[in-house]
């Protein structure tokens, strides 16, 4: 096993792991629980870490989740059927299911 993610929060950690396992990459979540010893461990001990279970596919999990970070892009679009505000990375509007304009 290889930690491939140190994360800031429970949720970040389990994003991480089910973009994994969305590609076939099984992946654990370790600290998962630690949150409620801080104070007692310190910080960087207690934060979630994501782990693969195949040493081999270590480098490739470390490749997307470094493009899956870099990817986190501020911004809105607006949905051409209903005029409603979306996140960038969203695919289709929140509001109606419309699909949205590619970004580029």
């Amino acid at each position: 096993m290889q930690r491939v993610h140190i994360a800031p929060t429970l949720l970040d950690a389990q994003l991480a792991a089910d973009i994994l396992a969305s590609l076939g990459i099984p992946a654990r979540i370790l600290n998962a629980n630690a949150a409620g010893g801080l104070g007692e461990l310190p910080f960087l001990q207690a934060q979630p870490e994501v782990w693969v279970d195949d040493d081999s596919q270590a480098a490739q999990a470390r490749h997307v989740l470094a493009q899956w970070s870099s990817a986190r892009v501020v911004g809105e679009t607006v949905c051409p059927q209903c005029g409603e505000a979306n996140p960038i990375n969203f695919l289709s509007c929140w509001h109606c299911g419309n699909a949205l304009p590619a970004q580029s």
